[in-house]
């Protein structure tokens, strides 16, 4: 042992002492033995200051870092979710190369792939079979920062138009998709109100390949059906053995009225009077899902919105119905579609304004994990002497980056006949150009997308 110099000093101490000392004093080994208990002594209190010391510095580097993290900005631990909430969407953009009959446009389009959104969900459990719910779903434009439009049986909300005809709701709608609080039991089913999908719209997404975007014939299957209800209760049963059934009621517009016959929206500056039943209709299908297998059939009849005007006796009358199956072979699965979709209107100069049915088959195969390839081929067969068919061909490809994230390609066109003007969806939010915004008669429109898709 490294002898301390307390230690030597204490020795020659003891040491003096025991030379000078007296014959009749203690034998030389007491004085050993007394050192040496001595010496122990001395190196026991050597370790306990060395483990003061240690201790003492510790507690000194600790002050000091609290003092510096105490003088530091202080850091935020972000917020926590209340329990029940969710917050989801889809972030989707890319560019598009379309030629809409005006010469190619090349734009930086938002939900090519799947139609940008922000949503809000909540849920709370009452017992082991009742739980409340809500959702606050919003379309986001991520190429402007703006909302998106989704149309239903009332209106366009993204237009500008009255969400509802109600005083206390007017303007552009921000949860444009789908909003709506709801119970839901095990037993008895689930029942909702608010703004959500028709039934018969419920089963034209799950029996698309692209799945309303991308390269989707859904804009051949919206002019003659409707996607969503305003103001409406949905009430959807439980499975049984495979088979679920839904019902949806739309008050329509809401309107303060007797009036068959009158301008849509009422007198200006007033939106509570125009014509009765405006908007009013019911939507209901029935499904089968089991294994690999899908079927699915729709209803819809509803007073589209529109001016009445005399000798016209009530507004046009929207009835649809279609089928719907998809069948998954495992390494690949097929898609196919059929609807019908009429509108008449009595009294009026052409009772039956609109006659024509819309049908669709695709495929989607998934291969080496990551790679998607689609394909899908539909037909508008107009039934009325006008005769204005059209086709559509659409076909993608998608690379899943991990299950949230996917890069994709799609191409879309449409042949049109006999002055025919319909165009294709170019995406989720269906933004190709219309005979509204220069598609010439007769066109056929043409969009490749080009775009990346990440989900949350």
């Amino acid at each position: 042992m490294h002898k301390h110099p307390i230690n030597l000093a204490i020795l020659a101490c003891f040491g003096s002492l025991a030379l000078s000392a007296p014959a009749h004093a203690a034998s030389m080994e007491d004085l050993q033995a007394e050192i040496a208990a001595q010496k122990a002594r001395l190196e026991r209190l050597e370790e306990i200051l060395k483990a003061t010391a240690a201790t003492a510095a510790s507690a000194t580097k600790k002050a000091e870092e609290a003092s510096k993290a105490a003088a530091a900005p202080a850091k935020s631990k972000g917020l926590s979710m209340p329990a029940g909430l969710t917050i989801y969407g889809i972030i989707d953009g890319g560019v598009e190369i379309g030629d809409y009959g005006q010469g190619t446009k090349t734009r930086i389009q938002s939900g090519l792939g799947s139609a940008s959104r922000l949503g809000f969900k909540g849920e709370r459990n009452f017992g082991d079979d009742l739980t409340a719910y809500f959702q606050l779903e919003a379309g986001v434009s991520i190429d402007n920062g703006q909302n998106t439009g989704h149309s239903s049986n009332v209106s366009n909300p993204g237009q500008g138009a009255s969400s509802s005809a109600s005083v206390n709701s007017t303007g552009v709608a921000i949860f444009s998709r789908n909003t709506f609080v709801g119970l839901n039991s095990k037993k008895f089913g689930d029942l909702r109100f608010g703004r959500d999908y028709a039934p018969i719209y419920s089963l034209a997404s799950p029996s698309d390949p692209f799945t309303i975007g991308g390269a989707t014939a859904f804009r051949l299957w919206s002019s003659a059906a409707a996607s969503r209800f305003d103001n409406g209760v949905f009430y959807t049963t439980p499975k049984l053995a495979g088979f679920q059934g839904k019902i949806a009621w739309s008050a329509g517009m809401e309107n303060n009225s007797e009036a068959d016959v009158g301008v849509s929206g009422g007198a200006p500056g007033n939106s509570n009077t125009g014509p009765e039943g405006e908007g009013k209709g019911v939507s209901a299908s029935v499904t089968y899902g089991q294994g690999p297998l899908f079927l699915g059939a729709g209803y819809l009849s509803f007073q589209r919105m529109g001016d009445v005007v005399a000798p016209a006796t009530e507004g046009r009358q929207r009835k649809a119905w279609n089928l719907a199956a998809t069948y998954d072979f495992g390494v690949a699965k097929a898609y196919g579609h059929f609807l019908h979709g009429e509108d008449t209107q009595d009294g009026a100069a052409v009772h039956t304004s609109l006659d024509r049915n819309v049908w669709w088959l695709g495929f989607a195969v998934p291969f080496m994990d990551r790679h998607t390839v689609r394909a899908v081929y539909g037909h508008l067969d107009d039934r009325r002497p006008t005769d204005r068919d059209s086709d559509h061909y659409g076909v993608g490809y998608e690379f899943a980056l991990d299950k949230q994230t996917d890069l994709y390609a799609y191409y879309a066109k449409v042949t049109n006949q006999n002055g025919g003007t319909n165009s294709l969806c170019a995406g989720g939010t269906c933004q190709g150009y219309d005979s509204g915004s220069g598609l010439p008669a007769n066109f056929s429109p043409s969009s490749l997308m080009l775009g990346a898709r990440y989900r949350f």
